[in-house]
């Protein structure tokens, strides 16, 4: 379907205001073993946010207890950037009928100063995190997807230092050159909270996955192809799509960074990760570092689980 023709087709305004209920079949019940994740996503900052957050709420092997608004406040941002975010985590939650999970406000500004810090930004998202990682057993551990700026979590772990033990990290961020050991922080998600991506750097004890950008430029959607798979699929797919067209409309290609990060946590098989050390103005520790993507599997998937559990049209 042509991109002009999708949003009449659909019903969806391109400003996406706030939406009713839509059906949609969520899981009968939870089985054994499954991940307990948080998502942590500037929702609003770009495209890819949402469709990373649905197909987290697609996965049977994750339990999502929680889906925070992260900032991205910068110069070239509206005023309320966590608020943005917010209306979108909670339109996606209603839309798909899980609004069992709770959806906090994170915080608007960054953890400390300008000039650095570790002074909490704290919020509702930042103790969500303290009370899912302080509720679980011991044998198991919190996952925490951050697909924005680490704000909310880095927030978290200052003020309840306690929870290090209890919660794995997967954030997307910064770039990371393997074939020469070589950090560079100068990306987007670092740059909107330095002082709190540091942070995380600096804990130990801390189990850190990170995705560096530069590894996912070949894990790219195209605009007419997306709204062509996405007809017919539902309330939760027009949005989708409608989001694409009202954020970049001109846009014919898009990196869907955040969808790979939850992707390789989906699916370990499609993601390689290795061991390294922490960037060298930072404590030396060792976190894992994602190398390489199977970008074609993973947009495979992505297509396979959505068509299957997004609700068709009428349904």
């Amino acid at each position: 379907m042509h991109r002009r023709s999708f949003l009449k087709h659909a019903g969806v305004a391109a400003s996406l205001p706030l939406l009713t209920a839509f059906p949609f079949d969520a899981p009968a019940q939870r089985p054994p073993g499954r991940r307990t994740v948080l998502i942590d996503a500037d929702t609003a900052n770009e495209v890819d946010d949402l469709y990373a957050i649905v197909r987290a709420l697609l996965e049977p092997d994750f339990d999502v207890r929680g889906l925070a608004s992260a900032q991205w406040n910068h110069r070239l941002s509206p005023p309320n950037t966590v608020q943005e975010s917010q209306r979108i985590n909670d339109d996606l939650l209603r839309l798909m009928q899980r609004t069992d999970i709770p959806a906090p406000l994170g915080a608007e500004m960054i953890m400390g100063k300008p000039w650095g810090g570790t002074e909490p930004s704290d919020s509702p998202a930042a103790h969500l995190m303290i009370r899912l990682a302080r509720a679980l057993p011991a044998s198991q551990k919190l996952t925490i997807l951050c697909l924005g700026a680490v704000t909310n979590l880095a927030s978290a772990l200052a003020l309840a230092p306690d929870i290090v033990p209890n919660i794995t990290v997967y954030a997307l961020g910064g770039r990371y050159y393997a074939d020469r050991n070589v950090w560079d922080k100068d990306e987007f998600n670092v740059r909107n909270d330095l002082n709190a991506m540091n942070y995380l750097f600096n804990l130990d004890g801390l189990e850190l996955h990170l995705m560096p950008i530069n590894v996912l430029f070949g894990f790219t959607f195209q605009l007419q192809s997306t709204l062509d798979q996405l007809a017919g699929h539902g309330p939760v797919a027009d949005y989708l799509a409608a989001r694409w067209l009202s954020n970049g409309p001109d846009t014919d290609e898009r990196v869907f960074w955040d969808l790979a990060l939850v992707e390789a946590v989906a699916r370990p098989a499609l993601a390689t990760e290795r061991q390294v050390q922490t960037p060298p103005e930072n404590k030396p520790r060792t976190i894992w570092v994602y190398t390489q993507v199977q970008a074609d599997a993973m947009r495979t998937d992505w297509w396979k689980v959505a068509k299957a559990g997004l609700p068709a049209a009428g349904r």
